[in-house]
């Protein structure tokens, strides 16, 4: 007869104190990067009627010789295959009067269908890619380079092209969980 020595409870207490810990660890690590202020972008690839945007605040510039950026979408995303395939996308800095199109590429709009290109008006760019009318800038890209890491891929794109509004608009801001702009001091 073997007896127990009650390592197998203390594997299992362990086993909950560290899961109890990972899931303590991604809770601070959300709000921690919620109070991070960044710019609303949404990443647009696709021609025709295979459109697909997706509203993002993990982009951010990587160098400018060549310039290049990073943006970041996570797996489940039909966005992400969709720019996986077609290699090129856009970046669309949103300005502050355009929340409600961030809110519909975030799939969360009141009034529109979510991620539906009729929430606002846009134009075929350079590479084919739709370029959101308005926004501050849009950066169109090809992508050069990609790494999946946990539930994102980080796509990699070299600036082919950048389209900048016409008169100057404030950039849209996320902080805290919510839409704001900038002010200076």
């Amino acid at each position: 007869m073997q007896r127990d020595s009650g390592l197998s409870k203390c594997a299992a207490e362990s086993e909950d104190v560290a899961v109890r810990d990972v899931d303590a660890l991604r809770s601070s690590f959300l709000d921690s990067m919620a109070s991070n202020s960044t710019s609303v972008h949404v990443v647009t690839t696709g021609t025709g009627d295979r459109r697909f945007g997706v509203t993002v605040s993990a982009c951010s510039s990587v160098c400018a010789d060549p310039p290049t950026l990073l943006v970041c979408i996570n797996t489940r995303s039909p966005a992400n295959v969709a720019l996986a395939e077609n290699g090129v996308f856009a970046v669309n800095l949103l300005n502050v009067a355009q929340r409600g199109i961030a809110d519909t590429f975030a799939g969360r709009s009141a009034t529109s269908k979510p991620f539906d290109f009729s929430c606002c008006t846009h134009t075929a760019g350079t590479l084919g890619v739709p370029l959101i009318d308005g926004a501050v800038a849009a950066l169109e890209c090809r992508v050069v380079a990609q790494q999946v890491i946990g539930t994102h891929t980080v796509f990699f794109g070299e600036v082919a092209a950048i389209t900048r509004a016409p008169v100057t608009h404030m950039p849209l801001l996320y902080c805290k969980r919510d839409y704001g702009q900038f002010l200076a001091f």
